[in-house]
């Protein structure tokens, strides 16, 4: 399948329109030093071209989701994005700390779900477990081009996935049996008890006859800054408080390794795999319009065809953003409120965070971010 991306012209276009661009701000890299190349072959952090054409010296290359090395195997073939409960029967979740991009959103009952997007998944045994597909999951994985793995759906998820078309998918509910021998597997009778695995997913694509292969005029979903984004311009913002009903999730501002480490449910949010807290270099606040399907629970996000605000946080630090989706698989681009740019993100991981613009639903409210950690009860 082949996405539509926003062109070159749209951006120039768009960019022209704004405010003049600020100034970039520069750092060292916050890549793991045993991964860099090596220096000659570093490029200037504003020529993208150059960015993803760099090999480190045991021949990775840049991965798409992360801006980090990966073995060129997996980090130039279509990524899998995985769908992922979120509720405290579940915890803790497996296999996800190295997801080079999770989305979080609230589905119904004021519960969150999960989408995590790999480009390397070898190595593990156990990811999930594994739930079922709500639309706007569909539209995110559509933007990577990735192989959807998920548990079934609400009837709003198959149109896009059975009747438009709109991704390559793997339904665990049809791919499900023996580990080794199915996509999928279940640990107990309950709904939450269903995982995939690293040959799951090669297993899954398989009986499925999906071509890995990116498509030629294939463009990276963001921009990374090689030398680093320090948002010198930004507000200091050290612990963040989603406003997410059910889990009340959070983040925590690490200065040593500068990164911002996740809690949920009053406890550290935990990858059962590895046993280490899940962390992000960049999270993103994307404030979308919503509404609920008639005659059900369902929510939907306004999301094609529209715009919006949020923030960009990194570093400590916190600017506003604008967002724009041009169509059902378009990218989301995210731009700097202020100069009118697109952001470029920290080589590392990113969480999106889809929060519900205003409204008048039981699971609406407001984030809060604090400017120091100390002042953040939670955080103490």
């Amino acid at each position: 399948m082949k996405k539509k991306l926003v062109s070159v012209m749209l951006i120039l276009t768009m960019a022209t329109s704004m405010i003049a661009c600020g100034k970039k701000d520069a750092e060292d890299s916050t890549a793991n030093s045993d991964s860099n190349p090596a220096a000659e072959d570093i490029q200037p952090v504003d020529d993208s071209a150059a960015f993803w054409e760099q090999t480190s010296e045991d021949g990775k290359v840049r991965s798409y989701l992360t801006g980090e090395f990966v073995d060129p195997k997996y980090g130039r073939q279509r990524p899998i994005a995985c769908m992922i409960e979120n509720t405290k029967a579940c915890m803790p979740q497996q296999g996800i700390s190295n997801a080079g991009v999770i989305y979080e959103a609230v589905v119904e009952g004021g519960i969150t779900r999960m989408m995590a997007v790999f480009d390397d998944y070898t190595g593990h045994d156990k990811i999930g477990n594994v739930r079922s597909s709500r639309p706007y999951y569909v539209y995110w994985a559509s933007e990577y081009d990735a192989i959807y793995t998920h548990a079934g759906g609400n009837p709003a998820a198959f149109e896009l996935i059975d009747d438009k078309n709109l991704v390559d998918n793997i339904n665990l509910l049809k791919n499900e049996g023996k580990k080794g021998v199915n996509a999928g597997y279940r640990t107990g009778k309950s709904e939450h008890t269903l995982y995939t695995y690293s040959e799951g997913f090669e297993k899954g694509i398989e009986k499925q006859g999906y071509d890995m292969t990116l498509p030629a005029d294939y463009q990276p979903h963001f921009k990374f800054a090689q030398n680093g984004n320090n948002l010198e311009n930004g507000e200091d913002c050290q612990a963040i408080q989603l406003y997410y009903y059910t889990n009340k999730p959070y983040w925590i501002y690490n200065e040593d390794d500068g990164l911002y480490y996740r809690y949920e449910f009053n406890q550290k949010q935990i990858d059962g795999e590895t046993g280490n807290q899940l962390t992000a270099k960049n999270i993103i606040i994307q404030d979308v319009e919503w509404f609920t399907y008639q005659g059900s629970q369902y929510l939907g996000y306004l999301l094609s065809y529209n715009e919006g605000t949020g923030k960009y946080i990194t570093n400590g630090k916190m600017i506003d953003i604008k967002w724009k989706k041009d169509g059902d698989t378009d990218v989301t681009h995210y731009y700097d409120a202020a100069t009118g740019e697109e952001i470029q993100l920290n080589i590392g991981k990113t969480w999106i965070q889809a929060c519900q613009k205003e409204g008048e639903g039981d699971f609406t409210g407001d984030n809060e971010f604090y400017a120091n950690k100390s002042d953040f009860s939670k955080a103490k």
